[in-house]
């Protein structure tokens, strides 16, 4: 009779996570795609090709207008978590809004790119366990860092002319 009863109850709360979950589903979080647009950095500035790489690989689905969603994205509350760190990440720096920072907006955000990826604060690790293009190993790190500086440098120069 016990048994009975416990597999009753085991039956309904298995009906009702499932009947959760679908409805769930429901409740998606808008995407982040548009398109690229005059003020991406990847229109605004001169990138060399293995820096391209490294910002498509493990920094614009976060940092621009521009995410790339995976089948299990769509699937909440997967996707949720994935429109949480795009929208923590666009908060923080949004490469698709390059183009309307000024000068010592650009400069700081180089800077702050370079010690970010040194420490190992981007990109974050649970994106870099699902995304293993995004892994940053230290020649990547030293050639992101060679270029902000560069980079940096340039916009410096742009100023005085």
């Amino acid at each position: 009779m016990a048994i009975l009863i416990m597999k009753k109850i085991l039956k309904i709360v298995l009906i009702f996570i499932l009947a959760t979950f679908i409805t769930i589903q429901f409740f998606q979080p808008e995407k982040n795609s548009g398109e690229i647009s005059e003020n991406h950095i990847l229109k605004k500035e001169q990138i060399p090709e293995n820096i391209r790489s490294v910002l498509k690989n493990s920094c614009l689905d976060c940092h621009s207008n521009q995410t790339k969603y995976l089948w299990y994205h769509n699937i909440a509350p997967v996707s949720w978590m994935v429109n949480k760190h795009v929208v923590a990440g666009k908060s923080e720096l949004n490469f698709s809004d390059w183009g309307e920072l000024d000068i010592f907006g650009k400069i700081a955000t180089l800077e702050d790119i370079c010690k970010e990826v040194e420490r190992n604060e981007m990109p974050l690790k649970e994106y870099v366990l699902l995304h293993k293009k995004a892994k940053l190993t230290d020649d990547k790190i030293a050639e992101l860092c060679e270029w902000t500086e560069k980079l940096g440098l340039e916009i410096l120069v742009s100023i005085e002319k």
